[in-house]
C-alpha cells in the first residue's frame, strides 16, 4: 500500500498537519510543565544511575559466579523503595533481562530497542513514550567496576503524571483538535490523490497493454492540466509507436524475405570475429547445416572451408575482401562491406558470397564461341584467298586448273554458308524468333522419310540402316520440318562416325508422356568425359576429324533447342569404342509451342 503514490501523498499530508499540531500543542504546554518535569526526572535519574554504579559490581560477581539471586533482590529492593512515580525497572547484563518489574513486558518492544541505543552511544538515554508523553524511559548504562566497560543497563520508567493534572484539559482540547484536523486531512488526501493517481493508474494499465504488443491503446482526456497533458501525449506516443512499429516490422520482413530467398550468400561477422547470421545461400554453398555456424569463429571457418581469409583482415580492408575463390567445384566471388552502429562505429562487417560459376561458365563458352567461329571462317576464307589469287595470277589460262579452283571456292563457299546458316538458326532459336508450324505429326511416317533419305549415304559406305517401330503410327505435335532437321542430323552423325560396314538401328516406342525415338551405332564412341559437353557448341571430341567430314560443330546444339522447344528431351549414351546410342522424347500431346 505504501508504494502507491495515492497513500504516500495522504501519508505526507497527515504528517505535516499532525507535525503542525504537535508543535502548537507541545508550544503552548511546554511552559506549563517543562519545570516541574525536568525536576522529578531529573530525580529519577540520579536516583537510577547511583543504583547503577551500585549495580556494577553485582554484575561482575554474576558473570563469575552465573548467581543473578543478589542483583534480583536488590532490584527489587530500589524499585519499592522509590515511591509510586517508579512505574517500571529492569536490569540487563549485556542484552539478557536479570530483572524486572510487573511493568516491564507492558514496554518490552521500546526498551530492546533503546538498549541498542545505550549500547550504541556508550551513555545514558532518556526519552518519553510516544503514547504516553508523560512516562520517560530512563536507561543507564552499568559499567563493570573492574575495567569500566558497559556490561549492562538499568532502565527505569518514570511516570510524571501526578503533575500534569493541571494541564489535562488543555492537552486534551489540543488533542481532539488534533484528531478532528487529521481526519479532514486523510479524507481531503485521498480525494486530492484519487484525481491525480487514477489517470496514471490508467495510463499504467494501458501501457502495461502495449508492453505486452496491444498499441492500439487511447487514454479519454478528463482535464487541461499536467495529467491531462500526460494523457495526450502518452496517446500521441502510442500513435507514433504503433505506426513506428508497423514500419519497422514490414521493413524487417521484407529484409528477412530478401536475405532468405536471395541466391548470393551473406555472412554477417561481428566486431569479435563471431558468426551472427548467415542465411540459407551459405549453407547450400558450404552444403553444410545451420547449427554447424552457431556461436562459430569467423577464422575457424575460413580455414575450415578455405576462404584464404581472417577476420582482421576483413576489417581492416584487406584486398581479399574482394576476391574469387573455388569452393566445392563452384567459382564464389566474395565481397566484403562493414556495417555500422547509430553512433557510426563499425559494428561488424557483411561478407557476400556470390556463385559466379554460371558466368564464368558462360564467359568461357563465349570466349571459346567466339575463338571457334574465328577459326571455322578463317579457314575457308583463306583457301577461297590462296585459290583466287592462285587464279589470278595466271591460272586462268589452264582450263583444268581453273576448273578444279572454283569447285574448291564454290565448296568453302557452301561450307561458310553452312556456318552461317547454321549460326542464324541458333540464334532465331535464342531469341525465340522462329515461326514455328506447330500441327499433327505422325512420327513414324517422319522417321521412314528421314530413313529413305539417308539410306543412300549409309550404302556408301556398307552400313546396314535399319528401322523398328511399336505401331504404325506414331502420333505427336510438333514442326514436321524441323523434327526432321534434328532426326537426319542424328542420323548423319551416326553414319560419319560409324565405320565402314557398321549398323545403324533406328527404334521408336511411347511411354504414358513422350514418342521416344532411338538411333543406335555401332561407331567410334565417345569418351565418357565429352558426353556431358557433346551440346556445347562447336564442340567436338576429335575436332581435325570433324572438321574434314565438314561438320560446323552446330549440329546437336540446334537439336537440342528444337527438341526443347517441343517441351520434349535429348540425351546420349556411350561407350568409348563400342558405339552411341541417342534418345529423343517428343510429347504426345500438344505442349508445344504454338
Amino acid at each position: 500500500m505504501l508504494k502507491s503514490i495515492q497513500w504516500k501523498l495522504v501519508i505526507i499530508s497527515f504528517l505535516l498537519v499532525w507535525l503542525a499540531m504537535s508543535i502548537v500543542g507541545v508550544y503552548i504546554t511546554e511552559q506549563f510543565k517543562s519545570t516541574q518535569m525536568e525536576i522529578m526526572q531529573d530525580t529519577a535519574k540520579t536516583s537510577a544511575m547511583r543504583f547503577a554504579e551500585t549495580l556494577g559490581s553485582y554484575l561482575d560477581r554474576a558473570s563469575e559466579t552465573s548467581k543473578t539471586f543478589d542483583i534480583q533482590e536488590k532490584g527489587e529492593d530500589w524499585f519499592l523503595s522509590q515511591g509510586p512515580h517508579i512505574r517500571s525497572v529492569a536490569i540487563f547484563s549485556g542484552t539478557d533481562v536479570v530483572y524486572k518489574n510487573k511493568k516491564f513486558e507492558d514496554y518490552r518492544s521500546y526498551i530492546i530497542v533503546q538498549l541498542e541505543e545505550v549500547y550504541k552511544r556508550q551513555t545514558e538515554l532518556s526519552e518519553k513514550d510516544d503514547s504516553d508523553e508523560y512516562y520517560i524511559y530512563n536507561t543507564i548504562p552499568i559499567r563493570s567496576g573492574i575495567d569500566n566497560r558497559i556490561i549492562g543497563a538499568l532502565y527505569v520508567g518514570v511516570d510524571l503524571s501526578s503533575s500534569e493534572e493541571s494541564i489535562k484539559g488543555i492537552r486534551s482540547m489540543l488533542t481532539n483538535a488534533t484528531f478532528l484536523a487529521l481526519s479532514i486531512t486523510v479524507l481531503l488526501g485521498i480525494v486530492l490523490a484519487r484525481t491525480i493517481t487514477e489517470p496514471i493508474k490508467e495510463v499504467t494499465s494501458k501501457a502495461e497493454k502495449m508492453a505486452k504488443g496491444d498499441y492500439g491503446q487511447v487514454i479519454t482526456v478528463k482535464s487541461n492540466d499536467e495529467v491531462g497533458q500526460l494523457t495526450q501525449m502518452f496517446n500521441y506516443m502510442s500513435s507514433r509507436l504503433k505506426n513506428t512499429l508497423e514500419e519497422v516490422f514490414n521493413e524487417k520482413n521484407k529484409v528477412d524475405t530478401i536475405v532468405t530467398h536471395m541466391t548470393d550468400g551473406i555472412i554477417a561477422v561481428n566486431n569479435h570475429g563471431k558468426i551472427i547470421h548467415a542465411n540459407p545461400a551459405v549453407f547450400g554453398i558450404f552444403n553444410i547445416e545451420e547449427q554447424e555456424l552457431e556461436n562459430s569463429s569467423f577464422d575457424d571457418f575460413a580455414k575450415e572451408y578455405g576462404l584464404s581469409i581472417t577476420t582482421e583482415e576483413l576489417f581492416n580492408g584487406s584486398e581479399k575482401n574482394h576476391n574469387i575463390i573455388s569452393i566445392n567445384k563452384s567459382i564464389i566471388k566474395m565481397n566484403v562491406e562493414p556495417f555500422k552502429n547509430e553512433k557510426n562505429e563499425i559494428n561488424g562487417v557483411i561478407v557476400v558470397l556470390q556463385d559466379v560459376t554460371e558466368q564464368e561458365k558462360l564467359d568461357k563458352m563465349r570466349k571459346e564461341f567466339v575463338a571457334n567461329v574465328s577459326h571455322e571462317l578463317r579457314t575457308p576464307l583463306t583457301t577461297i584467298k590462296s585459290y583466287t589469287e592462285t587464279l589470278l595470277d595466271g591460272a586462268l589460262e589452264n582450263k583444268e586448273y581453273t576448273i578444279n579452283f572454283l569447285n574448291v571456292i564454290n565448296s568453302e563457299s557452301d561450307r561458310m554458308t553452312r556456318l552461317v546458316k547454321d549460326l542464324l538458326q541458333l540464334s532465331k532459336l535464342d531469341y525465340d524468333n522462329i515461326q514455328w508450324n506447330m500441327r499433327e505429326i505422325n512420327l513414324t511416317s517422319i522417321l521412314q522419310e528421314c530413313l529413305y533419305k539417308m539410306d543412300i549415304s549409309a550404302k556408301q559406305k556398307g552400313q546396314k540402316l535399319t528401322f523398328e517401330s511399336e505401331a504404325d503410327k506414331l502420333e505427336g505435335f510438333g514442326d514436321k520440318d524441323r523434327i526432321e532437321q534434328v532426326i537426319i542430323n542424328i542420323i548423319s552423325n551416326a553414319i560419319k562416325y560409324t565405320p565402314e560396314n557398321g549398323e545403324i538401328k533406328v527404334m521408336t516406342a511411347n511411354d504414358k508422356e513422350y514418342n521416344v525415338i532411338t538411333v543406335t551405332d555401332t561407331g567410334i564412341g565417345i569418351p565418357k568425359e565429352d558426353i556431358p559437353r557433346l551440346f556445347e557448341r562447336f564442340y567436338r571430341v576429335d575436332k581435325a576429324r570433324s572438321r574434314a567430314m565438314g561438320g560446323t560443330g552446330l549440329g546437336l546444339s540446334i537439336a537440342k533447342q528444337i527438341v526443347e522447344a517441343h517441351k520434349g528431351y535429348i540425351k546420349i549414351e556411350s561407350e568409348y569404342g563400342k558405339g552411341t546410342q541417342v534418345i529423343i522424347g517428343l510429347p504426345q500431346k500438344s505442349t508445344s509451342k504454338a
